[in-house]
């Protein structure tokens, strides 16, 4: 602190205030560093291809024969492909890696679509709805889940994750935001009354791998309710996204977070501090990373392709 005419008084701050204010710099520092990169990231685009008649959604089909004669998009464990017609949007998507399929199982697996000019994460499906949602249907079986090894290993607990699979492949949490104010929750419907609204998803996997198809109704009209409401010839952010950590709050037992100024300089607070931290780390070991990518398609129209 400056004290006028008199230079320079040196004042020293309780040890915990400048452990915080180090670990702030940190972040900041960090901040500083990771924006550039960021900005300088492209966004992967591809060209819609307009859909032939003969693909009809309203054949319970998957897809498949889309994938012998449209382009495929590799990203980082999965791959797509994506074609329209004048009424629905078409992504059938193949996962690669067996432990990104596995992370889906269990926490679903998100397709978002956003309309050009809408807000982030507008409109989303998330199919499977994720074993760990239809958990939460019974008390404590979510934390048993995510923090007992040896879960599942009990007969109760084993036929409670059995019904919350088959639960998740019944239903999809659809999302529908119009403004920034609109809550992320979403809601629940079964594949049969979405297939009722024109929105149909079918699902091929073997346990170790899978294959996703969605048929989505471009436009809001009598018979498609759930739509992200765009239009052929428009350019489209698809998004594909699976976050656990969105799904649970880590800190649900009021312990302190996983970061603190007391970790930061190597020293716990208690005993209690240090189990919720060994707590958080093993839930963050046991749902791995969040995974998202995002990229930029162009719809097809039927008179760029004729």
């Amino acid at each position: 602190m400056y004290n006028g005419g008199n230079g320079w008084i040196h004042i020293r701050l309780p040890q915990k205030i400048q452990y915080k204010m180090k670990f702030f710099y940190k972040i900041a520092l960090a901040s500083l560093l990771v924006l550039p990169m960021l900005s300088c990231t492209s966004t992967t685009k591809v060209a819609s291809q307009f859909n032939t008649p003969e693909a009809s959604v309203e054949r319970p089909a998957s897809l498949s024969s889309l994938a012998r004669s449209t382009q495929r998009t590799s990203l980082d464990g999965l791959a797509f492909h994506v074609v329209n017609d004048e009424t629905h949007l078409y992504v059938l998507v193949d996962f690669v890696s067996s432990r990104l399929y596995q992370n889906a199982r269990e926490f679903g697996f998100s397709l978002y679509i956003d309309a050009p000019g809408a807000v982030k994460r507008s409109f989303g499906v998330t199919y499977p709805s994720g074993i760990y949602h239809h958990l939460g249907n019974y008390p404590g079986a979510q934390k048993g889940f995510l923090e007992e090894p040896n879960w599942t290993q009990f007969p109760e607990n084993r036929a409670m994750q059995e019904m919350a699979e088959r639960n998740s492949r019944q239903n999809a949490l659809l999302v529908q935001r119009r403004n920034r104010r609109d809550p992320m929750q979403p809601f629940s419907l079964p594949l049969g009354q979405l297939s009722a609204q024109s929105l149909h998803i079918y699902l091929e996997d073997d346990e170790r791998t899978g294959r996703i198809s969605f048929a989505i109704p471009l436009e809001t009209g009598p018979t498609s309710q759930f739509t992200p409401d765009i239009q052929p010839g428009e350019k489209i952010d698809l998004g594909f996204e699976i976050d656990p950590i969105r799904l649970h709050d880590l800190s649900q037992r009021g312990g302190a977070p996983l970061i603190t100024s007391e970790t930061a300089s190597g020293t716990a607070q208690s005993d209690a501090d240090q189990e919720e931290r060994e707590r958080l780390n093993r839930i963050l070991q046991r749902i791995g990373d969040p995974y998202e990518e995002w990229v930029q398609v162009e719809l097809a129209t039927a008179k760029a392709d004729s």
